[in-house]
């Protein structure tokens, strides 16, 4: 019986092996004669409504020399079940899961340890790509090798898929360090990185809910930024809950702390500390109507009505892909 038992254990073990040997395989095959192969990260916590959307719009890219990489944060809902049963039909898609709530920097860290692509792109569990963006944007990569970080504009849209407006549509600065302490220029989640550059500029745990800011401050003076200013990316804008948008100007005055002096004056110092604090108190009272998406939507461009049709056709493509 006990020889049975360790036979059995012993069978297991190997298939373990195997099935890990192959996985690793298969993702140097693909991409050992692709000098621009590209790793997309995307890590998700119970996102179940939108989660299937989001790696819809990667497996419809135009550009197909990636590899997506999930990661369960830990999730309660559907979402594993989700994401394990779209990664059956692609071999481009590795799941991980350690049934652990690590939160989101750790595991945006996690996987630039695990990308085996020459760029990583950032990607969220709620948010959808158009068609062309990896194509647009690695096109750009490969003939500026000059470039480190590169971010798109964005079409924002709402709870319900609706097309509301763009933003990141304006230069990008990112050379003026007084700038950029006094707004978060690069929009993170359409960014494409080196790899090289992420593993020598991991995310800091020190920045919760502002940890792309603290980066960008962190890194500017070495670091090559560009971007491109048509919308190729689907941002979705909700209800930001009050306590998350505390903590957020938490650490913004944290970061203006660390990074300011010596490049805002007094004066601009105290005024971007006491912004936070102005922000933080408006948002209340805007959350108290469940007014958020009034503040969200001062930062968009309106839409004319071919760009909005452009976004619908999009969007019912990536919902009803099969």
């Amino acid at each position: 019986m006990l020889s049975n038992d360790l036979n059995g254990i012993a069978i297991q073990t190997l298939e373990s092996f195997f099935i890990i040997f192959w996985t690793n395989l298969k993702r140097f095959l693909m991409h050992q004669n692709s000098p621009h192969f590209l790793t997309i990260g995307l890590p998700f916590y119970n996102n179940e409504k939108t989660l299937k959307s989001a790696i819809n719009s990667v497996i419809l890219q135009s550009y197909g020399l990636w590899e997506l990489i999930l990661v369960d944060d830990g999730s309660i809902d559907n979402s594993y079940n989700i994401a394990y049963e779209i990664a059956q039909t692609d071999k481009r898609i590795i799941l991980i899961s350690d049934g652990t709530n690590k939160g989101l920097i750790s595991r945006l860290n996690q996987i630039i340890d695990l990308a085996k692509g020459e760029y990583i792109a950032r990607m969220d569990a709620d948010d959808m790509m158009m068609p062309e963006k990896l194509e647009r944007q690695m096109n750009v990569l490969i003939g500026n090798d000059e470039i480190d970080v590169i971010d798109t504009a964005a079409y924002t849209i709402n709870e319900k898929d609706e097309p509301i407006g763009i933003r990141g549509t304006e230069d990008l600065n990112i050379r003026d360090q007084k700038r950029l302490l006094k707004k978060a220029l690069l929009f993170h989640p359409t960014i494409i990185a080196k790899t090289s550059w992420y593993k020598k500029n991991k995310y800091s745990e020190d920045f919760i809910r502002a940890e792309d800011f603290e980066l960008w401050c962190r890194t500017f003076k070495s670091t090559v930024f560009h971007r491109i200013k048509e919308p190729y990316f689907l941002y979705r804008e909700g209800n930001v809950n009050v306590k998350n948008y505390i903590l957020s100007m938490k650490t913004f005055r944290k970061i203006i702390r660390h990074y300011g002096p010596g490049v805002l004056s007094k004066s601009e110092f105290a005024l971007e500390i006491l912004k936070t604090y102005l922000k933080s108190a408006v948002y209340k009272v805007f959350a108290l109507f469940k007014w958020q998406h009034i503040l969200s939507s001062k930062r968009n461009m309106k839409l004319n009505e071919s760009q909005v049709t452009e976004v619908n056709q999009v969007i019912n493509r990536i919902k009803n892909k099969k």
